[in-house]
């Protein structure tokens, strides 16, 4: 690896790939116990450290990323500098992107299928919505616009969950650092043709960009690419794309689809969410849901599944020799991108059907410790509706006594608690053995970037802003445990 062994607190075991602005590397940060958190080190090129529009756009990226808190938006963790050296550590994402799917199904003649699809947009549609109405701490309006949405830049996990990433070229209406004027931000192919004009961008933009992804990821066409980026704007700017076969996209999604693709920014769905319903009403039943996701990529995609699982293994166990082996093979597969998995292998994990998962996979034990009532009861309301069993605790002390008997499937802590505050616990909790792999999602009224930073360092999973909504706490809880599911259903079921 052609990289320093250690960045901050973080020890980077490989490198992943080298991009415009800046380098990737996996890493992890140490804690409690051996404890090992998986992140993706992000360090501005050593050639434009000195560019100040570069190193402004580059902590704009950090900033803005670090206030949004999303389950189906990457999670910043940190934003720090070393001896020169200016990174952000974020959440290391188990999954593939859709471009990596995409090639996949064109190598062996075959399309997505709808439902998957439908519902990777739809998500990815209600994250950019949480970006465009993004609101701060302390209530201040702060519009989001991702300028990037593409292929690339939207992945599925292997526990089924949607992850939009890069907010690379987000800007902030009202932003931090200026772009300069004439300058197109975002893939070519992909971009809105207000953003060509060089007009004001605001959320229906990104709706656009996500339109053309759907377009490409149901068709595996895209409807504006020509030989060269001059004539791939001409046809943006003045061409109305083929309508797609109804052999391959349903008339009700065609419809939907079409409506996205308006020059007109007017013409289009007013936000995010209202393109997550039409998706929802076109495709109805057949929309899969994350569970069905899930299976479907741990089935065609089991080499991959197979050898990020091995390294996750490793993570708590196993001395550094050994996880950088494991490393390298997770970078051939990010450096390949168009990896060939093997055959579906019909293993008894990958015929199980949801009435064999395991038992958390629909009810599960949760933890929730908060000293205020109010948001016990709360947490409590919104997941008895979920079917699951919660049990609470008003403070720290009295959870890490409960948890010499109760086993939960998953944690959920109040940051600031009186006595042992939520990251005390969450570090104890990583000490315990038998509780290393538990799920511990955080509460906080902030969400800061130092909270942030605090939590990865004790071993914690998630952060939730309070309020928070009940449908993105009960998404957030699916999500934690769904991944729990898939480590069982791949043979790796934490001890």
């Amino acid at each position: 690896m052609t990289a320093p062994q250690r960045l901050g607190r973080y020890e980077l075991l490989t490198r992943l790939t080298v991009g415009g602005m800046a380098e990737l590397f996996l890493g992890y940060a140490p804690g409690p116990g051996g404890f090992r958190k998986f992140v993706v080190i992000k360090r501005i090129l050593p050639t434009l450290r000195e560019e100040e529009e570069f190193i402004a756009m580059f902590l704009d990226e950090a900033r803005i990323s670090a206030s949004l808190s999303h389950s189906n938006i990457v999670q910043v963790f940190d934003l720090a500098e070393e001896k020169n050296e200016l990174f952000i550590a974020m959440e290391f994402i188990a999954g593939l992107d859709l471009n990596m799917m995409l090639r996949w199904s064109r190598q062996r003649d075959l399309t997505l299928p709808v439902g998957l699809v439908g519902m990777i947009v739809r998500d990815a549609a209600n994250a950019l919505h949480y970006a465009h109405t993004f609101t701060s701490p302390s209530g201040r309006a702060l519009p989001v616009i991702h300028r990037d949405v593409s292929l690339k830049n939207i992945m599925l996990t292997f526990s089924g969950t949607t992850k939009v990433i890069d907010f690379g070229i987000a800007k902030a209406m009202g932003s931090m650092s200026n772009t300069k004027a004439g300058t197109v931000k975002g893939s070519i192919g992909y971009v809105s043709p207000e953003q060509i004009r060089g007009e004001e961008v605001t959320g229906r933009s990104d709706l656009f960009s996500l339109a053309v992804v759907l377009y490409e990821a149901l068709t595996a066409e895209r409807p504006f690419a020509m030989q060269d980026d001059t004539a791939t704007i001409y046809r943006i700017l003045n061409h109305e794309p083929p309508r797609p076969s109804p052999l391959l996209v349903p008339e009700a999604l065609a419809e939907v689809l079409m409506k996205s693709l308006s020059k007109d920014p007017a013409a289009r769905f007013a936000d995010g969410r209202a393109l997550a319903k039409a998706i929802e009403a076109a495709l109805g039943s057949e929309l899969y849901d994350e569970e069905r996701a899930s299976r479907w990529v741990v089935q065609h995609f089991a080499d991959s599944v197979e050898k990020t699982r091995d390294m996750l293994a490793l993570a708590g166990e196993a001395d550094r020799s050994q996880v950088e082996r494991a490393a390298a093979v997770v970078r051939e597969q990010f450096e390949a991108q168009n990896h060939t998995p093997s055959k579906t292998t019909h293993s008894a994990a990958n015929e199980r059907t949801s009435a064999e998962l395991p038992r958390f996979a629909r009810t599960a034990t949760v933890m929730v410790v908060d000293d205020s009532r109010v948001g016990r009861m709360l947490v409590e309301r919104v997941l008895t509706e979920e079917g699951h069993r919660v049990v609470s605790a008003v403070s720290g002390e009295e959870a890490l006594e409960s948890l010499a008997e109760l086993r939960p499937d998953l944690i959920i802590l109040d940051v600031k608690m009186p006595g042992l505050d939520g990251f005390e616990v969450c570090a104890r909790v990583r000490s315990n053995p038998s509780l290393a792999s538990t799920p511990v999602v955080f509460l906080s009224s902030s969400c800061s970037l130092d909270e942030r930073q605090q939590g990865l360092q004790v071993g914690g999973d998630d952060f939730l802003r309070k309020p928070f909504s009940p449908t993105e706490l009960a998404e957030r809880v699916r999500h934690h445990l769904q991944r729990m599911t898939v480590q069982l259903l791949a043979g790796s079921a934490p001890s």
